[in-house]
């Protein structure tokens, strides 16, 4: 009799664990789903490959190589992308591959803006150019307009 009720309290207790451990691994994806995709407002474009968010992070588009400040095509890339994202809810979402931050600090992310990419469009409109010293997921697509 002893041995049943021991059983029984022993399967209660792995299953009472095993609930537990479920709920944490769904907090858990849940979390990394947050941290990964975000959505976040732009509050100053930098330049034509770099932004700042309300969070006070600043934002490297992957795989874009936008020129320099002050030439006049640098201007116009960074006033392109500024009238595209700046004051805008965006997404941010990390490359598979890449590192997560540049040796500047700054994050490198995919920007999507009502399900377009950021990236790539500055790209094909011909604002910037793609980066291709690297490997990164979207690499082939981007090289595709080099």
């Amino acid at each position: 009799m002893k041995n049943i009720k021991y059983r029984i309290v022993m399967s209660k207790k792995i299953f009472d664990f095993t609930f537990e451990l479920m709920c944490l691994i769904c907090v858990g994806i849940i979390l990394i789903y947050l941290f990964e995709n975000r959505d976040t407002k732009v509050t100053r474009v930098i330049d034509g490959d770099t932004f700042i968010t309300n969070r006070g992070d600043r934002v490297r588009l992957i795989g874009v190589d936008a020129p320099e400040l002050p030439t006049i095509e640098g201007i116009k890339s960074k006033m392109y992308l500024d009238k595209l994202i700046d004051d805008k809810v965006i997404i941010l979402k990390e490359d598979e591959i890449l590192n997560n931050k540049d040796k500047y600090g700054r994050l490198l992310r995919y920007v999507y803006l009502d399900k377009k990419d950021v990236n790539l469009h500055m790209i094909k409109s011909g604002y910037a150019k793609p980066y291709l010293y690297f490997n990164f997921q979207k690499l082939n697509q981007y090289k595709h307009y080099d």
